[in-house]
């Protein structure tokens, strides 16, 4: 199909009106366009109750990078996601079938995990707010409800357990000193805080958003980020909207979503692709990345004398290939990965310990504390077993600057 006969099936699609001329159903133009468009994504997108059928447009998709993406949550706060706020009676319904209490805390959880970077852009109303002289529908509706209230910018008294804080589920993962938290956003979108300036400091061009609520700031927060240049997932199901008699704020915000976003995720989705994008450091050899020089990693644990793995019975972690010298074996591993994989990405524990990735001799393998520990030769496997716990400490304090060093 030439560029131009898209552009024309595109038109036909969209309007309705070109297909009726051309002699075909705007049904059989659509699926046709959507074969044609399978480069930019699939033929359903995610929603609350499953699968449902995708928009024939594209879908550019966003491949995250590592140190490049950060999850932004937008008001993950008491008065819209507690059964106590004062939103609860509108937005309750979309929040309980959306799941969006607990996605969110899977995405803030996967982030912390992977050490990307994570920014609430809440929500605070001081007294002075409630003096402007004009305001549209619910930011009238906000201030008459005390939505977000706090006694000043500068004063926190009462703000623990109001409708203002967050969510003590969420708290751990804010309140950690590595959360970046801007100021607030006095309407809907990120125009009158600092969000797009401390991305750019950081050098983040990519955002995956969830949060609340879905039409207003998340949307709103969506279409500025665009704007300004950054490519912008939404995590549909980790938002959530006011619904009431004839207008249901959610599906007017998924619209919007898949119609400008660079994509939509479910949270599973979301997951998944953070988790990747954490990067990998592993110390393999080989076209196949296999780790552990073709051992089976379960065998040092079960046996005296490790196991060959053979070449037919693989399984892929944490970037490395690992070889098993029977199907129950691989099995066993499969179950708990992290548990049978080398430490330190099998690099030299006592290399590590120095702040330094050195290659192994497979001789020195050793099981201790139920972990598996290589070095580099017998010599400086003596070192390391007469430290032994001082160099774990060690080593343990300088994995994670290593891996962000030198992860791929």
């Amino acid at each position: 199909m030439t560029t131009h006969t898209r552009t024309i099936t595109m038109i036909a699609t969209l309007t309705g009106c070109a297909a009726t001329a051309m002699g075909c159903s705007t049904q059989q133009v659509m699926d046709d366009t959507h074969e044609e468009m399978q480069g930019h994504g699939t033929k359903h997108v995610h929603y609350i109750d499953g699968p449902r059928e995708d928009a024939p447009i594209p879908r550019p998709g966003v491949e995250l990078s590592r140190g490049s993406f950060a999850l932004l949550v937008i008001d993950p706060q008491n008065d819209f996601l507690s059964p106590d706020g004062v939103t609860w009676g509108v937005v309750g319904e979309s929040v309980t079938e959306n799941g969006t209490v607990d996605n969110i805390g899977r995405l803030f959880r996967v982030a912390k995990d992977v050490d990307a970077q994570v920014m609430v852009s809440p929500h605070y109303y001081y007294p002075h707010d409630h003096d402007w002289k004009f305001e549209g529908a619910l930011e009238t509706l906000m201030h008459d409800i005390g939505m977000f209230n706090r006694k000043g910018p500068l004063d926190v008294d009462g703000l623990d357990g109001s409708g203002a804080d967050w969510l003590d589920q969420y708290k751990p993962y804010i309140n950690d000193g590595q959360t970046i938290i801007v100021g607030p956003h006095k309407v809907y979108g990120p125009e009158t805080n600092d969000l797009a300036l401390q991305l750019r400091k950081r050098g983040i061009n990519q955002v995956v958003i969830a949060g609340m609520s879905a039409n207003l700031c998340v949307e709103s927060h969506m279409r500025d980020l665009i704007e300004d240049g950054f490519e912008v997932v939404v995590v549909s199901d980790a938002t959530a909207a006011a619904k009431l008699p004839g207008y249901d704020g959610f599906e007017a915000a998924f619209v919007n979503y898949r119609f400008i976003a660079s994509d939509v995720w479910s949270t599973d989705e979301a997951v998944e692709k953070i988790a990747a994008a954490r990067g990998q450091l592993v110390n393999v050899s080989g076209a196949s990345d296999i780790g552990l020089d073709g051992f089976d990693p379960v065998s040092f644990f079960t046996g005296n004398t490790p196991k060959n793995g053979s070449p037919m019975i693989r399984s892929s972690y944490a970037g490395a290939t690992y070889l098993f010298a029977s199907e129950q074996s691989k099995a066993v591993f499969e179950a708990n990965p992290g548990r049978y994989a080398p430490q330190y990405g099998g690099f030299c524990a006592y290399g590590v310990s120095l702040g330094i990735l050195l290659p192994v001799d497979i001789t020195t393998a050793q099981v201790r504390n139920d972990k598996l520990y290589l070095n580099v030769n017998s010599d400086i496997l003596a070192k390391f077993n007469a430290d032994f716990k001082g160099r774990v400490d060690l080593a343990n304090t300088n994995w994670p600057s290593l891996f962000e060093a030198h992860a791929e």
